[in-house]
């Protein structure tokens, strides 16, 4: 558990030194906003955010709880560095699409845990373990 746990808190904090990099230092491209990779990249973020947490509490707790706890953190996480990127420290504004990408994200990571375990196969990659 241990193991896995301090690879959720590095990726956890690799999305809030990402989250929190003020507005006037984020690259302006034009086709970066035509493909709105943006909530892709949320999206992805708050996936990995999952998998790696239910990684971590895989084996604590009733079958299910370990991807609802999983899933709930990482939304709830998502949620809070979305509401700090609205500090105007910052220049940057909190934005309810970018909430909901974390939130499919994290969904998405909880559905890939589940479908790979009912297969009997790992979800984590293997330099992970």
């Amino acid at each position: 558990m241990l193991r896995h746990l301090r690879w959720a808190l590095l990726w956890a904090m690799a999305i809030l030194v990402l989250c929190l990099i003020p507005g006037r230092s984020l690259p302006q491209w034009g086709w970066f906003d035509l493909l709105d990779l943006d909530k892709l990249v949320h999206a992805l973020l708050f996936f990995g955010q999952t998998v790696l947490l239910a990684a971590a509490f895989l084996g604590h707790g009733r079958p299910v709880s370990y991807l609802a706890w999983a899933v709930g953190l990482s939304v709830a996480y998502g949620l809070g560095t979305e509401l700090l990127q609205g500090l105007q420290a910052l220049g940057r504004r909190t934005d309810p699409m970018d909430m909901l990408a974390n939130t499919i994200g994290a969904l998405s990571g909880a559905w890939f845990v589940a479908l790979r375990r009912r297969k009997g196969r790992a979800f984590v990659p293997a330099i992970l373990r």
